[in-house]
C-alpha cells in the first residue's frame, strides 16, 4: 500500500470516527439541554440557529472561493425544499419530541434502525424480494429493539411508548430523506445539497416556533446556550461534513463498518454521564441489533 493510500484511508477512517462519535453525543446532550425545562420545539429551534450560523458561514465561504456554483434547475430546488422539510426538519422534530420521554440509550438504538428502513424503501421502490440472510438481520434488529424495550413494557410511565414512536418514525423519515438525497443527488457535490437542504429544513422550523411559541421563550438561561453550542458544532456540523467527507475517501461499506461504534460510544455516555441505567437483557438487545445492522446487504 503506497503512503498516499495510507493517508487517505487513515484520514478516512479518522473522519468517519469523528462523525460516529459526534452524532452519538446530540442524544446526550439533548438530554442535557432538557435539564434546562425546555420544549422540543425550542431546543431544535436554538440548535437550527445557531448551526445554520455554521453552514451559512461554509455556504458563503465556498461560494466565495468559486468551489460551489449554485446554478440549480427548478426541479432541483423543489427536491431541496421537499427534503428539507420532509426529511431532515420532520426527521429532527420527532428526533426530539421522543427523547423528551425516553432514555438516550434506547432512542440512539432506534434510530440506529434507519439501514434496516433504507433496505425496505429500496426494495419497495426497485419491487426486488429481500433476499432471506438480509430478513435474518432485519429480524435480529428488530428483536434486539424488543429487548431494549422491555424493561419498560410492563410498567410504562412517562408517555415512554409515544417518545418510542416519535423516534421510530423520526428513523423512518430519516431513512426517506437518505434515499431521495442518494436518488436525486448521487453523482452532485453532497456537501453543497446538504448545506442547502438543512437552510431550507432551518426555515421551516423557525415558521414552526414563530407560529407556535412566543419570541420570547427562545430566552434562556446562558448554561442551556453552551449545550446548544456543543450541540450544533461538535454533534451536527462537524459530523456532517466529516461523514461526507470520510464516506469519499474509504467508501460505503468500510464506512458502515466504522459508525457501528456509535451506539456503544451513546450508551457509554448515557450511563456515565446522565447516570442511565441499562439491565442484561438490554446489553443483549444492543448487540443482536449491532451485529443485525452491520451484516445487512
Amino acid at each position: 500500500m503506497s503512503s498516499k493510500n495510507f493517508s487517505s484511508q487513515t484520514l478516512g477512517t479518522i473522519l468517519v470516527l469523528l462523525a460516529s462519535v459526534g452524532f452519538a453525543g446530540k442524544t446526550i446532550l439533548t438530554k442535557l439541554a432538557y435539564r434546562y425545562d425546555v420544549d422540543p420545539l425550542t431546543l431544535l429551534t436554538s440548535r437550527v440557529l445557531m448551526a445554520g450560523v455554521f453552514f451559512l458561514s461554509i455556504l458563503i465561504f465556498n461560494l466565495a472561493r468559486g468551489s460551489w456554483v449554485i446554478q440549480l434547475s427548478r426541479k432541483e430546488w423543489i427536491l431541496v425544499v421537499i427534503l428539507g422539510l420532509g426529511g431532515y426538519y420532520l426527521s429532527s422534530y420527532l428526533d426530539f419530541l421522543g427523547l423528551y420521554y425516553i432514555d438516550a440509550n434506547l432512542g440512539r438504538m432506534i434510530l440506529f434502525l434507519y439501514p434496516t428502513m433504507v433496505v425496505i424503501i429500496n426494495a419497495i421502490i426497485t419491487r426486488t424480494p429481500i433476499s432471506s440472510p438480509t430478513i435474518i438481520c432485519l429480524l435480529l434488529c428488530y428483536s434486539g429493539l424488543f429487548m431494549m424495550m422491555w424493561p419498560n413494557l410492563g410498567n410504562p410511565q412517562n408517555n415512554f411508548i409515544l417518545g418510542t414512536v416519535y423516534i421510530f418514525f423520526s428513523a423512518l423519515t430519516y431513512a426517506l430523506y437518505l434515499v431521495g438525497v442518494d436518488y436525486f443527488f448521487r453523482g452532485k457535490s453532497l456537501n453543497f445539497f446538504v448545506s442547502l437542504i438543512f437552510g431550507a429544513a432551518s426555515v421551516g422550523v423557525i415558521i414552526h416556533f414563530l407560529l407556535a411559541r412566543p419570541l420570547v421563550s427562545i430566552v434562556q438561561p446562558l448554561g442551556f446556550y453552551w449545550v446548544v453550542f456543543l450541540m450544533s458544532s461538535l454533534s451536527t456540523v462537524i459530523p456532517i461534513y466529516a461523514l461526507s467527507s470520510g464516506l469519499a475517501l474509504v467508501g460505503a461499506p468500510r464506512a458502515a463498518m466504522l459508525s457501528m461504534i456509535g451506539p456503544v460510544v451513546t450508551v457509554f455516555m448515557g450511563v456515565y454521564i446522565l447516570d442511565e441505567k441499562i439491565v442484561i437483557i438490554q446489553m443483549f438487545g444492543v448487540m443482536m441489533m449491532i451485529v443485525g445492522v452491520a451484516r445487512i446487504k
